[in-house]
């Protein structure tokens, strides 16, 4: 039996999440008034909370299985970045305001940054090893 990468089980257990998330999702479809009693202002950051986790599990595991091994750099900051961009939604719900925040947005471009690092990476390390032969 193959050991799974270390990115490969982030984007596992990301996935994971997003299939978990569902039910916070379906929370605030079903008892909005529930959802509102909990704190959740936004409900649409919930949805977009909800889907990104599994968008970006599902990226994540298909990257890494596409290019095993890529270089460590560009496996971490894959694996922080769809993290980190999939869960920057959820204080969103609860407070909306939040994006207006220099912090915020400090973080924001942080996770962006190493999703483009780990995405772009991948897809490099791709190119380079298919030139190699």
């Amino acid at each position: 039996m193959k050991r799974p990468s270390s990115v490969a089980v982030s984007g596992v257990t990301e996935l994971a999440a997003g299939a978990a998330s569902g039910w916070v999702y379906t929370l605030v479809r079903t008892q909005p008034e529930l959802a509102k009693r909990l704190g959740i202002k936004a409900p649409a950051r919930i949805r977009q909370w909800h889907l990104d986790l599994a968008m970006l599990g599902t990226a994540t595991i298909a990257a890494d299985l596409a290019v095993p091994d890529a270089p460590k750099l560009v496996r971490r900051s894959l694996a922080v970045g769809a993290w980190t961009n999939a869960m920057a939604f959820l204080p969103l719900a609860f407070k909306p305001d939040l994006d207006e925040h220099p912090a915020f947005g400090a973080a924001a471009a942080a996770s962006f940054t190493a999703t483009t690092i780990g995405f772009v990476g991948m897809a490099r390390t791709a190119h380079r090893r298919r030139r190699a032969g």
